[in-house]
C-alpha cells in the first residue's frame, strides 16, 4: 500500500511571513504567487492589513503594495498574532524602531510560548519591550535603535530574523552571530529587496536600509510539508513520491541528507537558485531503512521535520539519536513530550535522556483506540502517516483539526499520493 505520484506542495510558509512582513516597510509593489495558504499566514495577511498595507488579488496572484517609508503611528494598536510564533517574533524586531505603541497578543498555546529571548537583544538596541512574565502579550514602544553586536547562544531563525528587521530601522550597522547555520530567509529577502547585508559563515551584519519590492515572486514550496509524504515514501515498500518546485536552501533541507544517510533514494533536480535554491525531490522506497545519528548543529536544519524523522526512526535497523532537541519543548505544544507518547502508544521503543531523543527500530505497529495530536499541526500530519504505514487509517486522531494551520491541503494529498490497493 505505497505513495506513489508528484505534488506541489504549498507554498512555503516561513518565506511567506517574511515576505508578507517585509513588504510593510518597503517601497513598490510586487506580484507575489504561491504563498502559504495556511492559518498562520492569514495571521500576518491580518497584521499586514492593520498595520496599512494594501494587497489586491488577481488572477495570477496577490499584488502586495508597500508603505513606502510613510509608516502609520498608531496608539495602543492591539495585533492579535493568533497561533503564530512566527508572525509576533517576526514583528517584535519590525516594530522595535518604528512610531507607535503595540500590543502583540495570541491564542492561550500562543501565551504559553517565550518571547523573552527576542526581546533582550531588542532592549540592548534601545528598544523598549514589556513581556507577560516572559510571555505575550508582547508591549512595544517604538523607539530610536542602535546597531549591536549579538552573539546567539544556539541557533534561532526566528530570534537572528527579529534582530535583522530591526537593524533595517537602528543607526549604525547591527551583526549577529550564530553557532550553527539556521534558516536563512530574513538575510536572502533583505538583500534581494535591495538591503544592504553581508554574510559570512554564520555572521551576519546589515545596515540600516530601505527596500524596494521585486516586480514579481514566485514562492517555492514549503519542505516542511513535503517531507510528511517523502518521508512516507522512505519507509514504505513500493513508494515513490516527487514534490516540484521545492525549497532546497541548506538550512531547510536536513531532512533529505538525513534520509540519504538512512539509505533511502533521494534524487534532487535544480531548478533556481533566486532568491531561493529550488527544484524538484524524488524519494524512492529503498529497502529498510538504517539508524543514524543527528548531531546538535544539524537540527535547526529539520526542526520541523523531528516529528516525521522520528517516525522513520522507528522503522529503521538500530539505535537513531536526534542530540540537544530542546527545542522541541518550546513548540505550539511540548513536542518532544507527544512524540514519545503517541509514538510509543504506536509501539515505538523511545525515550529521552536530557534534550537528546532516541529511539530504538524497527517497530511493528499497534493500534491504540486513538492518538491524540495535543492539537499539534506537525504531529498530527506524523500520526496521519503512520497509520497509513501501520494499515489503519480509521483509528481516529483527537486534534487533528489543527493540521489547517501549516497544512490545509494535506489531506487532498494524501488522498492523491496514498494508493491502498499497490
Amino acid at each position: 500500500m505505497p505513495f506513489i505520484g508528484e505534488f506541489s506542495p504549498p507554498g512555503d510558509k516561513s518565506v511567506s511571513h517574511r515576505l508578507v512582513l517585509m513588504s510593510l516597510v518597503a517601497q513598490g509593489q510586487m506580484l507575489v504567487q504561491g504563498l502559504s495558504d495556511c492559518e498562520d499566514l492569514k495571521t500576518s495577511l491580518k497584521i499586514f492589513k492593520s498595520l496599512g498595507g494594501r494587497v489586491e488579488p488577481e488572477a495570477q496572484g496577490l499584488r502586495f503594495y508597500g508603505l513606502e517609508g510613510k509608516w502609520p503611528p498608531p496608539e495602543n494598536l492591539e495585533l492579535m498574532c493568533d497561533n503564530s510564533g512566527t508572525t509576533i517574533r517576526l514583528l517584535m524586531g519590525l516594530l522595535a524602531g518604528r512610531k507607535g505603541k503595540y500590543i502583540l497578543d495570541g491564542d492561550p498555546q500562543l501565551r504559553r510560548r517565550p518571547m523573552e529571548r527576542v526581546a533582550e537583544p531588542l532592549r540592548l538596541m534601545g528598544a523598549k519591550i514589556e513581556t507577560s512574565s516572559g510571555k505575550p502579550p508582547v508591549v512595544i514602544e517604538g523607539q530610536e535603535l542602535m546597531g549591536i553586536e549579538y552573539k546567539l547562544s544556539e541557533a534561532s531563525a526566528q530570534l537572528k530574523s527579529a534582530v535583522l528587521l530591526a537593524g533595517l530601522s537602528a543607526q549604525g550597522p547591527t551583526t549577529v552571530s550564530e553557532p550553527h547555520p539556521s534558516r536563512d530567509h530574513t538575510e536572502r529577502l533583505i538583500g534581494y529587496f535591495g538591503g544592504q547585508i553581508e554574510v559570512q559563515n554564520q555572521t551576519m551584519t546589515v545596515q540600516p536600509s530601505d527596500l524596494r519590492l521585486r516586480k514579481f515572486f514566485l514562492t517555492p514550496g514549503d519542505p516542511s510539508s513535503a517531507a510528511f509524504f517523502l518521508i512516507a515514501a522512505a519507509i514504505i515498500p513500493g513508494s515513490r513520491v516527487t514534490a516540484q518546485n521545492l525549497l532546497l536552501s541548506r538550512g531547510r533541507s536536513g531532512f533529505l541528507r538525513v534520509l540519504d544517510r538512512m539509505g533511502a533514494m533521494v534524487s534532487l533536480t535544480m531548478v533556481s537558485d533566486t532568491p531561493e535554491p529550488t527544484g524538484d525531490v524524488t524519494v524512492t522506497y529503498n529497502g529498510p531503512l538504517v539508524a543514524t545519528d543527528i548531531p546538535a548543529e544539524d537540527i535547526p536544519s529539520l526542526i520541523d521535520e523531528i516529528p516525521i524523522l522520528a517516525l522513520a526512526a522507528t522503522q529503521a535497523q538500530g539505535r537513531t539519536v536526534f542530540h540537544q532537541v530542546d527545542e522541541l519543548r518550546v513548540k505550539e505544544t511540548d513536542r518532544l513530550m507527544g512524540i514519545r507518547h503517541q509514538l510509543g502508544a504506536l509501539g515505538a521503543r523511545l525515550n529521552s535522556e536530557g534534550d537528546d531523543l532516541i529511539i530504538d527500530g524497527p517497530t511493528s505497529f499497534i493500534l491504540p483506540e486513538s492518538l491524540d495530536s495535543g492539537s499539534d499541526h506537525r504531529l498530527a500530519m506524523t500520526l496521519s502517516v503512520a497509520l497509513k504505514a501501520a494499515g489503519a487509517p480509521q483509528v481516529p486522531i483527537l486534534g487533528r483539526q489543527s493540521i489547517v494551520i501549516s497544512y490545509p491541503s494535506f489531506d487532498q494529498h494524501l488522498a492523491k499520493l496514498w494508493h491502498p490497493v499497490a
